[in-house]
């Protein structure tokens, strides 16, 4: 492909999340709005992981805000299957950006790896922790993290790891796609993490921010839980991870992101359960990047813009 046509053609990715309309992560509607609203992207389709709840109407309502009476249907897909199908009907290779439901991603690599070689130009992980938090501090501090973040949000930095593959067959599946070199381009939801002040930026941004907010409201009055206070919950911020793929998608080279985010050339190794057990920056065997997030406000400015109607008063 020429340069040329490489700045013009819209990267495609097929996005896959666990979300449902009762329970999801705000962070996934956030990155689904910004690949419905970049024309960079195009996003090929999302594939639902979740075995029960009806993820598609909270996306259809989603993209509608996004494109009005013009809507083009988002294609769904269903498990490891639809997955399957979805990768099968691609007329140009994806990047499978993967949130969750990485149970159903590794039994469709599995199922046929020949079929994920031709098709996944790029596989991003977004999840994990790359620091082993149930370790004392220098033995398991294997990247720097902003202590600001722990302090604020320790529920994301918990030794158990990462809330959201909590179980462990989800566990033990992203370990053995960590490991699979299939062109795995890691995002940690501890290094690569970031808050972002959504109630704040996004007001009186127009319908997209509008609907966004509401589910973040609804979504942080269900964490909270049955005692939860819904001051608290207006104002907490969305903690984000993954925009650095949606922009690797489009530019994969990384020095183009330096000011931003790192990706690090590393080899892992993990347990049978999925833990990471070792991290090696720069080894003369790597089966990943793995990226590092450095200005998460600098980020969430690129988000910002593409999300909202009307400029934000002083930009």
């Amino acid at each position: 492909m020429s340069e040329e046509a490489a700045t013009t053609t819209p990267a495609r990715v097929l996005y896959v999340t666990d979300l449902t309309y009762e329970q999801f992560d705000p962070a996934d509607l956030c990155d689904v709005a910004y690949l419905l609203r970049s024309p960079e992207h195009a996003l090929n389709g999302v594939c639902l992981m979740a075995s029960d709840g009806d993820g598609e109407r909270t996306l259809d309502a989603l993209n509608l805000r996004v494109n009005g009476a013009a809507t083009t249907p988002v294609a769904y897909r269903r498990g490891s299957e639809g997955l399957l199908d979805a990768l099968r009907e691609a007329e140009e290779p994806v990047s499978l950006v993967v949130t969750a439901g990485f149970a159903g991603v590794a039994e469709a690599l599995a199922a046929d790896r020949a079929l994920f070689r031709r098709t996944v130009a790029r596989l991003f992980l977004v999840g994990g922790h790359a620091n082993g938090y149930a370790l004392p501090e220098r033995a398991g501090e294997r990247i720097p993290i902003d202590p600001r973040l722990k302090e604020r949000n320790p529920e994301r930095f918990d030794p158990a790891g990462d809330p959201r593959v909590a179980d462990p067959e989800e566990r033990a599946a992203l370990g053995t796609l960590l490991t699979s070199g299939e062109g795995v381009i890691w995002l940690p939801r501890d290094v690569c993490l970031w808050r972002y002040a959504a109630p704040q930026i996004l007001s009186d941004g127009g319908p997209v921010c509008e609907f966004l907010l509401r589910e973040l409201f609804f979504a942080n009055l269900r964490a909270l839980g049955p005692d939860a206070d819904r001051y608290d919950a207006a104002d907490a911020p969305a903690l984000l991870s993954a925009l650095p793929a949606l922009l690797l998608a489009r530019h994969p080279d990384p020095t183009l992101w330096l000011r931003l985010f790192r990706a690090v050339l590393a080899r892992v190794e993990v347990s049978e359960a999925g833990d990471v057990t070792a991290f090696t920056p720069n080894p003369e065997s790597p089966n990943l990047y793995a990226v590092v997030a450095i200005d998460g406000r600098a980020l969430g400015k690129l988000l910002t813009a593409r999300l909202r109607d009307r400029s934000l008063a002083g930009d």
